[in-house]
Order: structure tokens, then sequence, then C-alpha cells
């Protein structure tokens, strides 16, 4: 995480004003893509059947409860919060407008329309 602030903070200075809108949509494809990894996928995101949350939840629980360092549910939310509200005092620094992500309760831009042609997957 320290190299990407490192590499935000010596080229965002420079940024073009037209980049702005299309970081502020990778920044919200990056949540959406790493959510199913970091957290949980959203739905209207990830095909993925529809008991797959409550068996994630229930896997882990066991891996918890196996002395697993997993964390629950409200834990991984806040981590997601406090990530994403990191990156939005990046953003705010050079005007670029921080996309709402309602998922972890943060208010911004609503991202409508995405061509994920111009989206570089973060994994």
């Amino acid at each position: 995480m320290a190299i990407c602030m490192s590499l935000m903070e010596r080229d965002y200075p420079k940024l073009d004003l037209a980049d702005k809108p299309l970081i502020t949509k990778q920044i919200r494809a990056g949540f959406l893509f790493l959510s199913g990894v970091l957290s949980e996928p959203p739905e209207d995101f990830w095909d993925i059947p529809a008991d797959f949350v409550a068996y994630q939840r229930e896997i882990e629980a066991v891996a918890r409860g196996a002395g697993f360092f997993i964390p629950d549910y409200e834990t991984k939310q806040q981590n997601w919060r406090n990530a994403m509200l990191n990156l939005k005092g990046v953003l705010d620094k050079y005007g670029i407008p921080f996309p709402a992500t309602p998922e972890v309760g943060i208010t911004g831009e609503e991202i409508r329309e995405v061509d994920m042609a111009d989206i570089i997957p973060v994994f």
C-alpha cells in the first residue's frame, strides 16, 4: 500500500483534469473487485450463487473457532471503510472525486456507467 500511496503522491499533482473521472471509476472498480477477496463479494457485481455469502460466513466462523484469525464481518467492513477513507484523503488533496461506497457507508460520486475496457483489473 505504501508503494501505491507514494506513486499517487508523485503522479497525481501532474494529472490532466480529464483523467480525474477515470480515476474515480477505477477506485470504485478496485473496491468491487477486491471486496470478493477482502470482505464479501457484492452480489450485484459478482455472479455468485444466492447462498454463497451465508456459506462463506459459516465457513469463516468454523475457521475462527479452530483458532485461525479471520476477522468477523463487522471487522472486515470497518477495515474496508478505514482503507477507503485513507485513500479518500489522498484523492481529496488532489481534487479527485471519491466514488460513493455505500457498502461501507461512504458517500461520494455515484458511478453509473463504466466501460470495462477502461478499467485496469487490480488482480
